[in-house]
């Protein structure tokens, strides 16, 4: 079964975070007024505080998760941003495994598994209910840490904004991209290699950042060498009509459960289910360092 148990996106209730560690911010007018769902920019730097800038509904908030040590090399928040999950390897500059590791609001941490790979497209995501980590082809439980391998090691693996579809990488074929249930079932395996990437850059464009419900578009990034992480999007491919979405240069894509779309470029713009503008947002000044993410 792959990733992540319940197909529900909501998540369960947790440890709230210390007065210090999440602090709301005035409700004067924000350039994130009116976007949908939550915007949230990561700064992660060694010897200062992981801090995540969250727009949620257009309201700011900054959660605070203590100080970054000099290991800590990805982190991801939780989907309800009260925790982050991150990859603390022995050496952030050599690709070895290392410890995986939960960090609460106001920065305590607890080690949920040891010998954990995080080179690229292994670093770890959390399941839509905030239960599990998905690193290194593994599942854990993010409070006992036990460990369920998962069949064919999937990699750059995202979860659909309902929790019931996933898409992956798979390790046999790096030109394709696999897309099922979120319990493994009817999985499907797009090639992508007609993709004018997979001849301009190191490889096809399959570092799966985002999936939609249906399972029919895929947000995919540009492949890149190890150790890197890709975040960003390079383009929306439509698996049924087998050809890119004409969106022109995109930074990021997000689906959200009603068949909209969030795109991210030096604007935010919403897009509905027949690829229609219907909103334009003015992108949130945010340190040019910070990861970007978005939850529905």
């Amino acid at each position: 079964m792959v990733p992540g148990g319940s197909a529900s996106a909501s998540a369960p209730p947790s440890a709230a975070s210390s007065p210090a560690a999440s602090s709301p911010t005035s409700r004067a007018p924000s350039a994130a007024d009116g976007i949908p769902g939550e915007l949230s920019f990561l700064t992660l730097t060694a010897g200062k505080p992981i801090e995540l800038r969250r727009y949620v509904g257009g309201a700011p908030q900054t959660v605070t998760f203590g100080t970054a040590t000099s290991k800590d090399v990805y982190a991801t928040p939780s989907p309800d941003g009260t925790r982050l999950a991150v990859n603390t390897p022995p050496d952030r500059d050599r690709i070895a495994p290392g410890d995986l590791v939960v960090v609460d609001g106001g920065g305590a941490r607890r080690t949920v598994a040891r010998n954990v790979r995080w080179d690229g497209g292994n670093t770890v995501v959390w399941s839509p209910d905030g239960a599990t980590l998905i690193a290194g082809g593994a599942r854990y439980d993010a409070a006992s840490g036990v460990r369920t391998p998962l069949a064919g090691e999937p990699r750059y693996l995202a979860y659909s904004p309902g929790g019931t579809t996933i898409a992956y990488l798979s390790q046999e074929r790096p030109d394709a991209v696999t897309v099922s249930g979120v319990d493994g079932g009817s999985p499907r395996t797009v090639p992508v290699t007609g993709l004018a990437e997979c001849e301009l850059t190191a490889g096809c464009p399959t570092s799966v950042q985002a999936v939609s419900d249906d399972g029919r578009y895929v947000a995919l990034g540009n492949v890149n060498s190890d150790p890197g992480h890709q975040y960003q999007t390079a383009l929306v491919y439509d698996t049924v009509a087998k050809q890119r979405v004409a969106l022109g240069r995109i930074e990021h894509a997000w689906f959200r459960a009603d068949g909209a779309v969030v795109v991210t470029s030096s604007q935010v713009k919403v897009f509905d289910k027949a690829w229609k503008v219907v909103h334009t947002y003015p992108l949130p000044a945010h340190d040019p360092q910070a990861v970007m993410f978005y939850r529905d």
